[in-house]
Formats: C-alpha cells, sequence, structure tokens
C-alpha cells in the first residue's frame, strides 16, 4: 500500500512533525510504502499536483493548519479528482471541534483526525478499506455510507 504524505508549509524552512511520529507509529510494518511531496503554499498548485499524481498514492494524508488550510483544500480537491480511489485523509488543529460541516462541504475528503492522530492514525492503517471499522478508531471523524456524520 502507497501513502502519500502532502508537507505543505509556508516555507521551505519548516517541516511536519507530524510525518516522523506517525511513521514511527508503523515503520516495522513492510507493507507500508511511504512518500512524500513537500512544498510551499506559494507554489503552483498544478505543478504540485502532477507531483503527487505521478505517485499514484492509495492513501493521501496531511495536516491542515490556518496558514495551509486554503492551499492544501485547492490541491487535494484537485488530487482527489485525478485519483477518486486514493482515501484523503487529513489531521492537524483545524479539526479540533465539530467537523461535520467540513466534511459536507468538501465530500472528496474521507475522513479527519481529531487531536492527537499518531495512534489512531496506525490502528486506522489497519482497516482503511473497511469503513464499518472506522467506528472503532477514536477521534476519527466521517460520513458514512449512509451519508450520517460520525464522530468517534
Amino acid at each position: 500500500m502507497k501513502i502519500l504524505w502532502i508537507d505543505l508549509n509556508s516555507s521551505y524552512a519548516h517541516s511536519s512533525l507530524a510525518l516522523p511520529a506517525l511513521h514511527a507509529q508503523v515503520k516495522n510494518n513492510p507493507e507500508y510504502e511511504w512518500a512524500t511531496v513537500s512544498a510551499t503554499i506559494n507554489e503552483n498548485v498544478g505543478t504540485v499536483v502532477d507531483e503527487i499524481y505521478r505517485h499514484q498514492p492509495d492513501i493521501l494524508a496531511a495536516t491542515c493548519w490556518l496558514f495551509n488550510h486554503e492551499a492544501l483544500m485547492h490541491i487535494v480537491s484537485r488530487v482527489k479528482a485525478l485519483l477518486p480511489n486514493a482515501c484523503l485523509i487529513l489531521g492537524g488543529p483545524e479539526f479540533l471541534g465539530d467537523n461535520e460541516g467540513f466534511l459536507r462541504r468538501n465530500p472528496y475528503v474521507d475522513c479527519v483526525f481529531r487531536g492527537e492522530g499518531e495512534e489512531a492514525f496506525a490502528h486506522w492503517l489497519t482497516c482503511w478499506e473497511d469503513r464499518e471499522i472506522w467506528k472503532s478508531i477514536v477521534g476519527l471523524c466521517y460520513l458514512d455510507i449512509d451519508g450520517q456524520y460520525q464522530d468517534n
């Protein structure tokens, strides 16, 4: 399974601390192939999308911050149109509250993590293809098959 991390920052002087934390939880599992696309919020969206698309990931993951939110949503909405079967998961401080409105406005986002997602992400990876099991993952917010908001 290919997991692609979108590392979108305000400049190249910054990098995501979430990726090493998430990777550490599953580093001993050889079935996970990790890739990263690093970019800044000022880069051409089309160029970033093209780079992500070339990886053909099964899972797209990113941290959403106040400073990268708008650029990230432009990028992931385009990527999801090109790779509709890729599962898009987001986390970060933008999802600390009620996430139903966000998920309804952005139907291309499969789910978001509230709070510390490191341990929950590792659990989610074991069942990412079966939404019925998602209800057991603490901190995961998503719309189920019937369009009902689930907030674990």
